[in-house]
């Protein structure tokens, strides 16, 4: 996993202090690990009115179904904007959030990396007509999805997933109410291309 080391990252951190001091703006409210989180999709902060199209969605998180993979969740991107937006490639970064900031960061250049784009998706366009949804496949190691004999030694409550779509200047997020594991041996956050459907974006996922 990389670190993202970009100025958006600058911007997540925004995003997260913004949540701290207002829930009602980001619809992210910090809690204690065992405080379950009350967001929902429809608390999500509102798109910027002005600046590129990317700026014009919204951000859920929906767990995937599969039970052999547990710890795949899709990052379902709605166009709240007027006209269509064609998105190419990985966000240029994405975070965990938690109540002290953020837990996990993670960037991706155009190409990715050799395991999260396993479907040679990163350079195709994707065009979201207004109301409708991409996708981006994401790992989130949840303490929940872990064997019994392998425990998690660091757990910490997530309340959001910030991300950065290609080619936006803000971040958007997404609620989650999740436990995740930022053990040195977890993948806690991995992240694939924009996809106009749900499909893992690992040779694992």
């Amino acid at each position: 996993m990389r670190r993202a080391r970009s100025a958006a990252l600058g911007g997540i951190v925004t995003v997260w202090a913004g949540a701290t001091l207002s829930a009602c703006t980001f619809g992210i409210a910090p809690s204690e690990p065992s405080a379950p989180s009350t967001a929902s999709s429809a608390d999500a902060p509102s798109p910027t009115v002005d600046g590129p199209c990317p700026d014009h969605f919204t951000a859920r998180v929906e767990w995937g179904a599969d039970p052999a993979a547990p710890t795949t969740a899709y990052l379902a991107l709605t166009n709240v904007g007027e006209s269509a937006c064609t998105l190419t490639g990985f966000p240029t970064d994405t975070a965990l959030l938690g109540a002290s900031g953020p837990i996990e960061t993670v960037g991706y250049g155009l190409d990715g990396s050799p395991t999260a784009d396993a479907r040679g998706r990163a350079g195709v366009a994707v065009t979201v007509e207004p109301g409708e949804a991409a996708y981006v496949w994401a790992r989130i190691s949840r303490t929940a999805a872990r064997p019994s004999d392998d425990p998690c030694r660091l757990p910490v409550a997530a309340t959001g997933v910030a991300l950065v779509l290609p080619g936006a200047s803000a971040p958007i997020v997404a609620p989650v109410d999740a436990e995740v594991c930022v053990d040195d041996d977890a993948d806690d956050l991995q992240v694939g291309p924009v996809d106009s459907e749900r499909r893992p974006a690992s040779a694992d996922g």
